[in-house]
């Protein structure tokens, strides 16, 4: 009879060991799922800055090079986004021209080359029926287009 009284409570140790094991388990596991939801929520508003710093490279382009002839003026601007896709995005553009680059595969022998660079900033400020959360974060991306008159 002494001896089954030595054992009393092992039972309960082993309980609380197993269950503060599997507490570590699930905080861990908490862990890395929060870990990578965040980071396909960046890769997700990355894609969008990265969508509409295309846009504006494009709309710069068509303004630069019209359809019929010719080209248009060399300025830096904000290129307004229409999309509910990127409403929460702003892009800017710069164009430099740069003259009488001398280019051997052209009908003249210089041509003028024009280098645009679109950036776009996209706000992630996770607002849920008019209350914000407070992580507001940024994502950014910018490209680099070099384009050269034909003749």
């Amino acid at each position: 009879m002494n001896s089954i009284k030595k054992q009393a409570g092992s039972m309960l140790m082993s309980a609380l060991f197993i269950a503060i094991l599997m507490l570590a388990l699930g905080l861990a596991l908490v862990n890395i799922l929060s870990s990578s939801a965040h980071n396909n929520a960046v890769e997700y508003y990355g894609a969008r800055a990265f969508l509409a710093a295309q846009s504006g490279i494009e709309k710069k382009l068509t303004e630069l090079f019209p359809i019929p002839s010719g080209t248009g003026p060399c300025t830096d601007s904000n290129v307004p986004l229409s999309s509910t896709y990127l409403s929460n995005c702003t892009v800017a553009t710069t164009c430099t021209e740069i003259s009488n680059i001398p280019d051997s595969s052209s009908t003249s022998t210089d041509v003028t080359v024009y280098r645009l660079t679109s950036s776009a900033t996209c706000n992630v400020n996770n607002c849920v029926s008019g209350s914000c959360l407070k992580d507001f974060w940024q994502t950014q991306r910018s490209i680099s287009v070099e384009a050269k008159t034909l003749n």
